[in-house]
């Protein structure tokens, strides 16, 4: 789900919408499972990748990657053509404009968390979040709505980050080597033995999403809308690169 957008691996298991099947044929939709995928699975708010497990002679469009138990990964869509079989070779391709998108939106997603902490204070928290190639949008404790010179301070201090073009560092490491560094731990995410360190300049987060490999990706920052979703807290959505030039 991170270094590949496409891999070579072998089925081990076919399902259709309701049991385990030898096979799947044109127009039916089922689940896929292989040995090894490059496919990103919704988690810590972020959608899941899209694209396409191929075959010598068939095509399967993935709508949706979802995590099961054991840590199995499954790729749930439809056969387009043809037909795919237990045990089959087959390539697997992630939709690359949909993973870059979405790895802008997450990035920018903790140069907001860094700023809204700068500006309303440090009681900000996270308080859920979504990902996805159109926007982002993050959650968080505030005890009041934002001003129009709060919102102003706040895109400056992204649009800001992402000028400087600072490497984002991401680490893989124990989970108590993380704690050591001083690394935030994110709303609604849960976290194994092993996690994912990510640095943003001054930022330090334990993350499990797909991210750019410097700021200066991001292109543009812009904030479309701020609203309280219930007592103590807001929430904030924004867009980014080209879609962020669009709505200006």
């Amino acid at each position: 789900g991170y270094e590949h957008l496409t891999w070579e691996s072998d089925v081990t298991v076919l399902t259709t919408e309701t049991e385990i099947a030898d096979a799947l044929s044109e127009g039916e939709h089922g689940t896929v499972f292989v040995q090894e995928t490059p496919f990103y699975a919704t988690s810590g708010g972020q959608e899941a990748d899209t694209g396409y497990i191929r075959t010598a002679e068939g095509e399967f469009k993935v709508e949706d990657t979802v995590k099961l138990l054991g840590g199995k990964v499954g790729h749930v869509g439809v056969m387009t053509k043809g037909m795919i079989r237990s045990g089959d070779k087959v390539v697997l391709e992630v939709d690359a404009k949909k993973r870059a998108l979405s790895a802008r939106n997450h990035s920018a997603t903790h140069l907001l968390q860094k700023a809204l902490r700068t500006v309303l204070g440090s009681h900000v928290e996270q308080a859920g979040s979504s990902v996805n190639e159109d926007r982002l949008r993050f959650d968080f404790t505030h005890f009041s709505a934002m001003t129009e010179d709060e919102i102003t301070q706040v895109e400056k201090l992204v649009n800001e980050s992402i000028a400087k073009a600072y490497d984002v560092d991401i680490k893989n490491m124990p989970i108590e080597e993380a704690k050591k560094t001083g690394a935030q731990a994110l709303f609604g995410e849960k976290y194994g033995e092993k996690v994912r360190v990510l640095n943003i300049g001054s930022s330090c987060e334990l993350c499990g999403g797909t991210h750019v490999q410097r700021t200066g990706d991001i292109g543009m920052f812009k904030i479309i809308s701020e609203s309280g979703i219930s007592a103590g807290v807001r929430r904030v959505e924004a867009v980014t690169g080209m879609a962020a030039l669009h709505y200006a």
